[in-house]
């Protein structure tokens, strides 16, 4: 009866880690209002120095440039805006609870209870929240739920940061990459960052990427070309004016799982200006998991794009996807058929799969009401692309929360099993806080 349990227990830890996607869907614009508390909870001089400088969150939340308002209305074509709730930035006195917590313990939760009840007591309504405290030694960067409306940072938290977090609550996870040798897909395998947008440390000098706007329903009229059949394509940068007019966007069904999603890039003003290799990007997707999309590296590690003369083979599918040319004004991309090999006795193995697996379930409706926070540290946030994802090491307290965990699944399945099968009573979940 052991292996039963195991399975069991594998299983019901899998469903909870896993984080759930789905499709997207054309969006109308959206304007948020997005207050930030700023908790005056510092216990060092530097740090209550910080904590106090509000001209600083006023730039860089609301400032005319190089701010959250000004980069998400410029990455989205005003898709989506974020504008002060109420006056926009408050400054809270720590609760009794807070000023009080252990200064090993990052508190969180704490703090946004200590933000809500002050924006409550002033009466400003909000639709999403920025907390700004003292972490202790948490050691993150910036948090975000994913999906979800609150995002936590250390003092002073950089635009970078800002983007990155927000991108969370969109529900975009860190974007990773596949390294894929002279661009043959059979012989991918993950390699860090994509560092093609700010969810893949790449900072808030890159715009969010074409998958990540496809999950989002940022992409315009226009812009989206749908693909089954071989064919030559033009593309205009993901980033451009708005005046641009063309394609922007790829999407070539391989098969009835694997989707090529294909972008040039180019410097941009207010958008994209980090971007110093003009060329095309080629993303797999499994089932139009758009945010679940892995840039496909076909060069180097130092080099996750692809210029022209790239040639990107699936052999799984029998197609190649080949950069005719590419420059800062645009690119054109054929995606050619590939005949099969003459059978013979040493050929007759089937191809290598494509590097597209699991299809992953589909987003749940509820997904947003229990949004799991997820830490990020510096190097997640800023041009770190060699940096892997989910690899660094656990804190003490995630470390703590994923034996719970585990403790608490093995009681709940051992009474479901062998003691009181007919009276087993759902019980709420609650988040974990998962270290990438």
């Amino acid at each position: 009866m052991r292996r039963p349990l195991a399975v069991a227990l594998a299983t019901a830890a899998l469903l909870v880690l896993t984080p759930l996607a789905g499709p997207a869907s054309a969006q109308a614009p959206v304007t948020k209002r997005i207050a930030v508390v700023v908790i005056q909870n510092g216990d060092t001089a530097n740090e209550r120095t910080q904590l106090a400088d509000t001209a600083y969150y006023r730039n860089v939340f609301f400032g005319g440039s190089d701010s959250l308002a000004t980069w998400m209305t410029a990455v989205t074509h005003g898709q989506l805006t974020y504008v002060p709730a109420g006056d926009g930035v408050f400054t809270a006195a720590p609760s009794t609870e807070l000023a009080n917590a252990d200064k090993g313990g990052c508190h969180t939760g704490l703090a946004r209870t200590n933000a809500e009840s002050h924006l409550s007591a002033a009466g400003v309504s909000w639709d999403a929240l920025a907390v700004v405290y003292d972490i202790a030694l948490c050691g993150w960067g910036g948090l975000g739920q994913v999906p979800g409306k609150i995002t936590w940072y250390p003092p002073r938290p950089s635009l970078s940061a800002i983007v990155h977090e927000i991108g969370h609550n969109q529900g975009y996870p860190h974007q990773s990459k596949k390294d894929c040798a002279k661009g043959d897909l059979a012989v991918c395998k993950d390699s860090g960052y994509s560092g093609n947008t700010p969810m893949g440390s790449g900072g808030s000098g890159r715009g969010y990427s074409s998958v990540e706007m496809l999950h989002s329903g940022w992409a315009q009229p226009g812009w989206k070309q749908t693909a089954t059949s071989p064919g030559t394509f033009s593309l205009k940068p993901l980033h451009a004016a708005v005046s641009v007019t063309g394609v922007r966007i790829l999407e070539y069904k391989a098969s009835s799982t694997v989707t090529y999603i294909v972008e040039t890039r180019a410097p941009a003003s207010g958008v994209d200006s980090a971007i110093s290799n003009p060329g095309v990007r080629v993303y797999v997707v499994t089932r139009t998991d758009y945010r679940n999309g892995s840039l496909i590296n076909p060069g180097t590690a130092s080099t996750p794009f692809a210029p022209a003369g790239t040639v990107i083979k699936d052999m799984a599918n029998k197609i190649s996807i080949t950069v005719r040319s590419s420059s800062s004004s645009g690119a054109q991309v054929s995606v050619e058929s590939l005949s099969p090999k003459p059978s013979s006795p040493a050929a007759s193995k089937p191809a290598a799969p494509s590097p597209s697996v699991t299809p992953s379930p589909e987003e749940s409706p509820s997904s947003s009401a229990s949004a799991d926070p997820v830490p990020d540290k510096e190097s997640d946030l800023i041009d770190a692309a060699g940096a892997p994802p989910r690899k660094s090491g656990l804190s003490a307290g995630t470390i703590f929360l994923i034996i719970g965990l585990g403790m608490v699944l093995a009681l709940a399945t051992v009474t479901g099993y062998f003691l009181r099968p007919g009276r087993r009573k759902a019980r709420h979940r609650k988040p974990l806080f998962e270290r990438l």
